[in-house]
Parts: C-alpha cells; structure tokens; sequence
C-alpha cells in the first residue's frame, strides 16, 4: 500500500484557504474525487501489514504512506487535508519514549485528539482500497482455513490492537502479578473472535 494520495490528479475538487491550507468541503467532494475516506477510530489505522506478511505483529507494520483529513472545527465544514509523517509504532500507537522521541509529540497528542472526537478520515484510493481487500483476505486464510474470507477491517484493526497488546504486556508485564492469568485472558479473547466471525462479517 505505497501509494500516496498527493497525486494531483485526484484533487480536483479541492479548495485552498488564505494560508493555502489544502481543504474538501464536504466527505462527498472527497469521493467525487475518486477517493475513499475511511473513518478513523484508532491511531493504529496508520499502518499496515508489510509486503504479503499475514501475521499479526508489531515487527510486521509498517505505517501508510496516506494523506487524511481532519474535520479541524465541528462547526465548519472544512476538511483539512494532511499527509502522515510515518511516525513508528511506539511513538503513535505507544507514545513510548526513546532516543528519537521524547514520549510526547504536539502533533501526534493534536491527532489523538482528533481521532478520539471522529474528526479524522484515511484518504484511500482504489488500488489501496483493494490491496486493503487483499491483505485481510490474506490475513483470515493464515488465520482460518475453512469457508470464505470474512475478515472486515474494522474487526482486523480489533485483531490487531488485540495482538499488540499482548505482545507488549509479554515485553513489560513479565514482574507484574497476575501476569500468566493476563495473558491468558486475552489470548483468550483473541481466539473466541477468531471462533466466531461467521459470513456476516463482511470485507468491507
């Protein structure tokens, strides 16, 4: 899912405000565009698998290459459009702080911030909508061998907040009672998704 969506010519119905700020007007001048905007929910929806890999695990994602918008004022209709910095896993997802980031970041606390409120869309185009497609697919046959692919992507993003949490209570948790238990509990939980999705779980 390389592909950006800056290529101009997709954004013919874009506006520019006084300071030159890229903006849409509505949701449906995004998709008249040619583009698909996709609610976002979870910080984690700024990444994706690499290549053909079908685990889900940290050392596996890698962040979108994806312009989004950002609906900046409730009241105004003015979706802001901005590209994503591709900040690492620990610093958008975990905000944990190393030798390059200090834990804290005006930008990424500005776009929790956002995401949280549901003011914040992923600008796809069709070919990411389809190797998005093609990627759950891939995920749900490594994962479950019987029926047809029903892997929806809002369940995957569930899959893999799930998974990463646990793999990173098993690097951090380890002192902490209970820490057997824990962990159980959520592979647990992680399984019965597994179990239950059925036909009804769709791919879009």
């Amino acid at each position: 899912m390389s592909q950006c969506t800056s290529n101009k010519n997709y954004l013919k119905m874009i506006h520019l405000d006084p300071n030159d700020w890229r903006y849409y007007e509505s949701l449906e001048e995004i998709k008249a565009d040619g583009l698909t905007p996709i609610q976002v929910w979870s910080p984690l929806q700024f990444f994706t698998l690499r290549g053909k890999t079908s685990k889900l695990a940290k050392e596996n994602l890698i962040p979108l290459e994806v312009e989004y918008v950002v609906l900046a004022h409730a009241e105004i209709d003015k979706y802001y459009l901005r590209k994503y910095r591709g900040y690492s896993i620990d610093q958008f997802y975990f905000m944990r702080r190393d030798l390059d980031f200090s834990g804290s970041d005006e930008t990424i606390d500005s776009m929790h911030r956002y995401i949280y409120d549901d003011r914040v869309w992923i600008i796809m185009t069709k070919e990411m909508v389809e190797e998005t497609k093609k990627m759950l697919e891939r995920v749900y046959k490594a994962n479950r061998r019987d029926g047809e692919p029903c892997l929806n992507y809002k369940t995957f993003i569930d899959l893999m907040e799930r998974e990463l949490r646990l793999e990173d209570y098993r690097d951090y948790g380890r002192p902490l009672p209970g820490f057997r238990t824990a962990c159980m509990l959520m592979e647990t939980s992680i399984r019965e998704i597994w179990k239950n999705m059925g036909s009804k779980n769709g791919t879009k």
